[in-house]
């Protein structure tokens, strides 16, 4: 098997495999933890082009990863507007064929990184409290839960996240 590499996803080419990959992911890993109907509000308004492009032009930095041109997870880290010690692991998913293989270690490595660049000494996220098997890799990579965090999105729905944290090493 071939090496899995990092690619920066700045152009809408790149961001239009980004969304895909999203729904392609998402529908096989959140049904049970929410409904279709949040997973497809949530994609329709976390995944379009324009939000991207927004979140990139705001500072997000997004990264696939990719075996052989062929995207399977990715990652993006925003800095925090309000607090310039903290960087957000805004986005981390892998598809379910390319768990196991060390891909989500490279990300939160990259995401590490990428924090330590921003200049954040802390690493946040939020995840689903009841996706379990993504709070426990988070737990190993060394992300402790801070608090819990309901917040309607809209339309109905809500995020029931952990709020993790970490620290960063500093370059």
């Amino acid at each position: 098997m071939s090496a899995c590499t990092l690619q920066p996803a700045t152009r809408t080419e790149d961001h239009e495999r980004l969304a895909a990959l999203a729904r392609r992911i998402w529908h096989e890993h959140y049904p049970g933890i929410i409904t279709v109907g949040q997973i497809e509000y949530m994609l329709a308004h976390g995944y379009d082009l324009d939000t991207l492009a927004a979140e990139q032009a705001a500072g997000t930095r997004f990264v696939l990863a990719c075996r052989e041109q062929n995207a399977l997870a990715f990652a993006a880290v925003s800095p925090d507007a309000q607090d310039g010690d903290t960087a957000w692991l805004d986005k981390l998913y892998v598809l379910d064929t390319a768990r196991g293989q060390g891909i989500a270690r490279r990300l939160i490595e990259w995401a590490l990184e990428t924090a330590a660049d921003l200049n954040a000494t802390t690493l946040r996220l939020r995840v689903n409290r009841t996706n379990d098997s993504a709070v426990a890799v988070y737990r190993r990579f060394g992300f402790e839960v801070e608090k819990t965090h309901v917040k309607p999105i809209g339309n109905g729905f809500v995020m029931d996240d952990y709020i993790m944290q970490r620290p960063v090493e500093p370059h």
